[in-house]
């Protein structure tokens, strides 16, 4: 209970307004009467107390205060309506003032009412002492801060509110990175046993790390849905809302989730929809909406049934559809849906999932101004239909024509050779794992810096075509890497790519702002690297 030392009239003072007689002394009303008139009229909560803390007198705004009759609360102690934790700190005060190592105390504490209401008040106490000095009785000022009081414990549950949020996200960084870590190095190197041409699987083989992969992929989703779902409710998560062709982002959806399909036996089906419709979002994110959809209504389903994904322009919004042909849910099961962590049921399967995905949907949804609806029968299949604002087509189309593309695990022809890439990397086996990607490059030369003081020397005295940096190296980070080479005109226009375990956007952002042309996250999707080396070689923009 907070406590501050007295900032009130001397006791001589006091006593002048208050003239208050020894209980020997005869009643001098013509002196109490200015006395009377404040402690009757005051606005402010006013009581006399014994020295033992028995309430003699309370006036109209204390009984108001604290809930009570007038007349019911004299003859009272003090903490017959204190709150239990403030009697001692209270009996304290009171005891200092009364032997005389205090003249008064202003402190806040808290009163109970007789329904069990807790009042906050500010009170002002101070020690009346007779004409020789000696003390006769207190009286206490007191004001209702409850108001005050509420608005305090809002905002300090805000702030904690607020560092818990910020520990959670730190911690989910630490953790996205320390398992992206050893993630980058299983996918990575299953990714080129499948496809490296020179030493090709056995079938056997191929169906192994087949399932390395999927279960790699498996947790790194489980891992990224934990991410999202974190970034959303802390308001953190990058959106950029902007007009999209909606056949493109069908089709990109469609694309991610067809080997799915087919390797449960499904059939996968599009409608094309209405030429030039566009729609208000975030293409990442509706794309993400849709594969988890589409991902859902495969895994639920039943052999030989039907996943359908269409769109409609309906007035000013778009319904997109995604429907199948699966087991469906009851109306129970509807009531939960997008509960976080709550299956309905399939964790008793061995369908995988965390039982997150459809909550993401939802919120990412709704953070486009979109609403998600649902419906489904047992046994007959399930619906949901995702409603998002409609956009005008652009004034002037983007340019669609496809860049060249490198083929994934296969070497290109005619792509200059005598390139550099500089890796800063503190980790031997990411350091192994990019080796063995570069092999399928030759065209370009590898150097290993093990830390980014090392990196910053090697790139200014042999300036390489390309520098890729982790962001987390020994002894600094890699955007301290960057800033100094930026200092150097030696160094300053190299192409910087990071390549991280850290997917934090602030992160990413940061990254951007200070100069890295692309930022690539561990588990390492080595088609994209090999995309990038190959654009890189040709002079294309990164």
């Amino acid at each position: 209970m907070p406590s501050m030392s007295s900032g009130f009239p001397r006791p001589s003072a006091v006593s002048d307004l208050f003239p208050v007689p020894s209980p020997q002394a005869p009643r001098d009303e013509a002196a109490e009467a200015p006395y009377r008139l404040i402690f009757e009229a005051a606005a402010i909560g006013m009581v006399r107390l014994s020295l033992q803390g028995t309430i003699l007198e309370a006036n109209q705004r204390f009984a108001d205060i604290v809930g009570r009759r007038r007349a019911d609360l004299q003859g009272l102690h003090v903490q017959d309506i204190t709150h239990p934790e403030d009697i001692s700190s209270g009996r304290a005060h009171m005891e200092a003032a009364v032997v005389g190592r205090e003249d008064g105390y202003l402190t806040e504490k808290r009163y109970v009412r007789p329904d069990g209401q807790v009042v906050w008040v500010s009170l002002n106490v101070a020690l009346l002492r007779d004409a020789r000095g000696q003390p006769v009785q207190l009286i206490a000022v007191a004001e209702d801060i409850s108001e005050r009081q509420q608005m305090q414990d809002a905002m300090n549950s805000a702030r904690a509110a607020e560092r818990a949020s910020k520990a959670k996200t730190e911690f989910l960084s630490r953790m996205s990175h320390e398992l992206r870590t050893p993630l980058n190095a299983m996918l990575g190197f299953a990714q080129l046993l499948r496809v490296d041409p020179r030493h090709p699987l056995h079938p056997d083989q191929r169906g192994k790390v087949d399932h390395i992969e999927r279960a790699g992929a498996h947790l790194l989703a489980m891992l990224t849905d934990v991410l999202d779902l974190s970034r959303i409710e802390a308001g953190s998560l990058p959106m950029s809302i902007e007009p999209l062709a909606l056949a493109d982002v069908l089709d990109a959806a469609q694309a991610l989730v067809s080997n799915q399909a087919g390797d449960a036996g499904l059939r996968l089906l599009c409608t094309p929809p209405e030429p030039g419709l566009f729609v208000q979002g975030d293409a990442v994110r509706l794309r993400q909406i849709l594969v988890n959809l589409l991902s859902n209504g495969i895994k639920y389903n039943q052999p030989g049934g039907q996943v359908m994904l269409e769109a409609l322009g309906v007035g000013r919004e778009v319904v997109i559809t995604v429907s199948d042909s699966g087991r469906g849910m009851s109306d129970a099961q509807l009531a939960h849906l997008f509960e976080p962590f709550n299956r309905l049921g399939a964790e008793r399967t061995a369908i995988e999932g965390t039982g997150i995905g459809l909550v993401i949907v939802k919120r990412l949804v709704e953070l486009m101004r979109g609403r998600i609806e649902v419906s489904s029968r047992h046994g007959a299949g399930t619906q949901f239909r995702v409603w998002l604002p409609r956009a005008e087509a652009p004034a002037e189309a983007a340019d669609l024509a496809h860049r060249p593309r490198t083929s994934f695990g296969m070497l290109d022809d005619g792509l200059p050779g005598g390139l550099t890439l500089l890796y800063a990397e503190d980790n031997v086996v990411n350091v192994e794992l990019l080796r063995q990607v570069m092999r399928m490059r030759p065209q370009w030369h590898l150097e290993v810096a093990l830390c980014g003081q090392e990196a910053i020397a090697m790139a200014l005295a042999q300036p390489p075509d390309l520098l890729l940096l982790d962001m987390h190296l020994g002894d600094m980070s890699g955007l301290d890497v960057s800033d100094a080479l930026s200092m150097s005109a030696h160094t300053v226009a190299i192409p910087r790519v990071a390549l991280s375990a850290d997917v934090m956007p602030d992160q990413i952002s940061e990254a951007r702002q200070r100069g890295f042309v692309a930022y690539l996250t561990k588990p390492l999707d080595v088609g994209k690297l090999l995309s990038l080396l190959d654009r890189c070689a040709r002079g294309e923009e990164l």
